[in-house]
């Protein structure tokens, strides 16, 4: 231990010469100013060491403290720096570190500590004295002058942390480094303009410089040309054409343009000279999957899958690629392989969804449930994917039921609300689907959804003609094009008598989607104006398309004559 270590380094200065005759007497040394101070630091240590074991960490970083201002030794001052800093005292440990960094004033690492400490107060001159000596010492002055941008980034707020940089960038003017850390944190805040202009001048100081080059290529593409960066890729590749960072740039760019051929040739260039490139080959795969080249793709996916740090990503991907194969079990066996990451809950949820494919509700439902145990905080949406499901196998009153105990759980959901107010439609509850909707419209007035379910409802079940057109006309205010409002209004105007411009409507929202509801409604206007012909052929293709339709169904059976 580094305690043990300190304390042992005073013992040795104070205890007796070993090397003297074993009965030649000793003489004690006197006891002057030095002495009382190691043994007040030896004290200092103990009681810190102590109060240490017994969870008192103030206590224990004031006796270190102590011990770093009486012993002299950079080690205690180095123990007293990295406690405070642990115990999140930044005014102590800046003291604790200008006495580390005096008592051993080469210790890069204490001039480190204290650069970061002086950046977070904000003590420009300090950090700038502390930031010129560790550049003349030479070593990493790149990874220094990130961690600086870092700091900066992670410790004040956006203005602030920009002003201090640039500051520094005015005292050290000539450094490539310094323009390169600037433009990152720039980039970083979302300042592209400024974190270009800056990287231009890193690459004025150092023209042929790989990263920067990189940098500036992704800044474009942030900007929006994305033609721009890869022009400046492949100029720098010209220049450097074994560089593999900045063929994999070149390659992501060559993505965003849908250019999936030409990325797949820079991946492919990079696995010729590196075979074992994982980020490449996954790389490649991405561009195979946009490619449509699905059996390429699998041939990649499949040993990064094994053993890679991309083998969650790959299982995910193998995945959807058993879906479309509609190979279930495969399927939701790759889902099951996905361990954590951004991927796992889309993960299980494809593993439900191939479930229900397969017929295998039972599971998928216990799958769920399981799910919703684990991860509470997205609850919502596996209730509503249970609801779904079992709205799908037409058990609206098992739907109904998962509903309303998913608003016992999180109750005044929206999303909730307005999805069981659809099953309360299709079990005759109207009851339960106005209270709903008026629920969502009492804190959300212009949702244009709920407006347009209870208006329909209004009108499709009730006599309530009237109210229902208010709350339509609202929500055509809201969205005048939407098909299923238009839809709604249409029906509304004929169940008023009002036929021809029923038909206007209908036809508006019959022309933007061939939905099979909004054909129904508009053959049956169409059929009673007179407009026969006409109706039979909306009817017949919705048929064609959805035979099981039933909007189309209860055509069928109101007008019999017309699906003869």
């Amino acid at each position: 231990m580094a305690v043990l270590l300190a304390v042992a380094g005073i013992l040795l200065t104070t205890g007796c010469a070993t090397s003297r005759k074993a009965l030649e007497p000793s003489v004690p040394p006197p006891f002057n100013d030095a002495t009382a101070r190691r043994v007040d630091a030896l004290f200092s240590l103990l009681s810190a060491e102590l109060a240490g074991q017994r969870g008192h960490f103030d206590a224990a970083l004031k006796g270190y403290l102590d011990a770093a201002r009486s012993a002299q030794d950079p080690r205690i001052a180095e123990r007293a720096t990295q406690i405070a800093l642990a115990a999140k005292q930044p005014d102590l440990a800046l003291e604790a570190a200008q006495l580390w960094r005096a008592q051993d004033p080469d210790n890069t690492a204490a001039r480190k500590v204290l650069l970061s400490l002086y950046l977070k107060n904000g003590a420009k001159e300090h950090a700038v004295a502390e930031l010129e000596a560790l550049l003349q010492s030479g070593g990493d002055v790149d990874g220094l002058l990130m961690d600086v941008a870092r700091v900066l980034g992670a410790e004040l707020p956006k203005e602030e942390s920009l002003g201090l940089m640039a500051y520094l960038v005015e005292r050290f003017p000539q450094h490539a480094e310094m323009h390169f850390a600037y433009a990152v944190l720039a980039m970083n805040l979302d300042e592209t303009r400024l974190a270009l202009d800056e990287v231009n001048k890193a690459l004025e100081l150092r023209r042929n410089w790989s990263r920067a080059r990189g940098l500036q290529a992704q800044l474009a593409a942030r900007a929006g040309d994305s033609r721009l960066a890869r022009a400046i890729l492949e100029k720098a590749l010209r220049n450097e054409p074994g560089n593999v960072q900045l063929r994999l740039i070149l390659a992501e760019q060559l993505m965003r343009l849908n250019d999936f051929r030409g990325a797949e040739s820079q991946f492919r260039r990079v696995l010729r000279k590196q075979p074992d490139h994982e980020d490449a080959s996954f790389g490649l795969a991405m561009a195979l999957l946009q490619g449509k080249r699905e059996e390429a793709a699998r041939a990649v996916l499949q040993p990064l899958a094994e053993n890679s740090r991309w083998r969650s990503q790959a299982s995910y991907y193998l995945g959807l690629l058993e879906v479309q194969r509609k190979r279930w079990g495969e399927a939701v066996e790759w889902f099951d392989a996905v361990e954590g990451g951004p991927l796992a809950l889309e993960a299980q949820l494809n593993a439900v969804a191939a479930l229900i494919a397969a017929n295998q509700d039972a599971e998928a439902i216990e799958r769920l449930h399981q799910l919703r145990k684990r991860i509470p905080g997205e609850a919502l949406r596996f209730y509503l994917m249970e609801a779904e499901l079992l709205t799908r196998r037409d058990n609206q009153a098992g739907a109904f039921d998962v509903l309303s105990q998913a608003l016992g759980e999180l109750p005044g959901r929206h999303e909730l609300l307005y999805t069981r107010a659809l099953v309360a439609e299709r079990l005759d509850r109207l009851d339960v689907l106005e209270a709903d909707l008026t629920a969502i419209l009492k804190e959300n007035p212009d949702d244009a959804n709920a407006l347009n379910a209870l208006g329909y409802t209004l009108v499709d079940k009730t006599s309530r003609f009237h109210e229902a057109q208010r709350y339509l006309e609202r929500a055509l205010e809201l969205k005048p094009e939407d098909p299923a409002i238009l839809d709604s209004y249409g029906w509304l105007q004929y169940r008023l008598g009002n036929p021809q411009s029923a038909v206007s409507y209908l036809r508006r929202a019959y022309e933007r989607t061939h939905d099979a509801e909004i054909a129904a409604h508009l053959g049956e206007v169409l059929w009673t104006t007179g407009r026969k012909e006409e109706a039979r052929t909306i009817w017949r293709k919705a048929m064609q398309k959805e035979p099981e339709n039933e909007y189309i169904q209860r055509a069928r059976e109101h007008f019999p004559e017309a699906f003869e």
